[in-house]
């Protein structure tokens, strides 16, 4: 499948003229109907994949963000919860949050409605069997924006690394002003090659034209214009309640630090991490981190405003994961489910690892009152102050 998305990347490339922006060259790469890596049917999370997520290193991760949820539903008292998921993958996250909150909390589990955002036909497979069990509504949007048309929802929106796919441009700072890197077709290497654009694309320009950011020439940059508009759908949907975004990322201090100066892009090929985004076309997950600012600025635009953004280790802390340690007398690591919990649990919230690596912003919209959750009383927030 890999040389089938080269050669309709190359007729693309040949169609412009010799470049196309790189936005284009990763939306193919990753969501071409076809042949993009998200719309093939093969795994991509787990042993079988190409890398791991949270849910995927076990139950407890579902289980502690279902909790989180739960706090929110208490605190609002929702007549008729809805629970969305954007970008819900194989579904697991989804239904282990749901059998935790149908044991801990079955008077919502009762009034719970689930609507997932999957643009993958065979995710939205994979998702239904995960959710075969759940005998609540279940509906289904191909895209943020198609669910903005058609939901009103009062409750949670949840996303789980899936701001971190969404197609990025990259731009250069140089001695004259900023560059957009393009994609062309090498013929003698027989490879894709980076090119600058003649300019910049229009999305591009309207981004560099609301924030200048202060860096020195050579600098590399992502820029995501794209995730403004899912935000500002986002905001649309939800009537009342809150979203929850968990992914890599940073705000601009961290981006914008010369440690990354050549930009945060990165590739998951078989569990193998490198920074090349032009091989393996087609089969290998692309991804660029979060910029937080951006996303609190442009929800607070459109109508969601922030109450933290801090660390997975602080998220999970303070929604209560180290409560679900179990005591054991095991000894054997291989066989025991309480020591396989328990090392899942130190794995997620590492600060050296999975723990300070993701961030978690929530947000909440028609909600004019401070919010009591437990993990809003955690040390290590990032700078910035909540609305309340």
């Amino acid at each position: 499948m890999g040389q089938e998305l080269q050669a309709i990347i190359r007729d693309e490339i040949a169609d412009a003229g010799g470049v196309i922006p790189f936005v284009r060259f990763m939306e193919l790469a990753l969501y071409h109907p076809g042949y993009g890596y998200y719309m093939t049917d093969k795994p991509k999370v787990g042993k079988q994949g190409d890398f791991y997520t949270s849910p995927s290193v076990h139950p407890v991760f579902a289980e502690t963000v279902a909790d989180a949820v739960v706090d929110m539903l208490d605190h609002c008292s929702f007549e008729r919860p809805v629970l969305v998921e954007a970008g819900a993958g194989p579904g697991s996250l989804l239904a282990a949050m749901l059998e935790e909150i149908r044991q801990k909390a079955p008077q919502w589990f009762e009034l719970l409605q689930v609507v997932l955002i999957e643009t993958s036909e065979y995710h939205r497979d994979l998702q239904r069997s995960a959710l075969a069990s759940f005998d609540g509504e279940k509906r289904w949007y191909p895209s943020v924006e198609a669910a903005a048309k058609h939901e009103a929802v009062t409750g949670v929106i949840l996303s789980n690394e899936w701001f971190d796919a969404l197609p990025v441009h990259l731009l250069d700072k140089q001695q004259h002003g900023w560059r957009e890197v393009g994609v062309a077709w090498d013929p003698i290497g027989g490879r894709f090659v980076e090119r600058y654009l003649p300019e910049l694309t229009s999305m591009a320009e309207v981004y560099l034209s609301e924030k200048q950011p202060d860096l020195p020439n050579g600098a590399r940059i992502e820029a995501n214009p794209l995730a403004r508009e899912v935000v500002e759908a986002l905001s649309r949907m939800l009537v009342k309640g809150y979203v929850i975004t968990i992914d890599y990322g940073d705000t601009d201090e961290g981006l914008y630090h010369p440690s990354r100066r050549d930009g945060t892009v990165m590739c998951y090929y078989r569990h193998r991490a490198h920074d090349n985004p032009l091989i393996h076309v087609g089969e290998q997950d692309i991804t660029a981190h979060v910029n937080y600012s951006d996303l609190i600025r442009w929800g607070e635009a459109a109508g969601l405003l922030p109450v933290t953004l801090t660390s997975q280790e602080q998220f999970l802390l303070g929604s209560g994961i180290l409560e679900k340690l179990m005591d054991h007398m095991d000894r054997d690591p291989f066989t025991s489910p309480a020591m396989r919990r328990n090392r899942a649990i130190q794995q997620l919230v590492s600060p050296g690892g999975m723990g300070g690596v993701f961030r978690v912003l929530v947000q909440r919209k028609d909600l004019s009152e401070s919010i009591p959750l437990r993990f809003l009383a955690q040390r290590g927030s990032l700078p910035f102050e909540p609305n309340s």
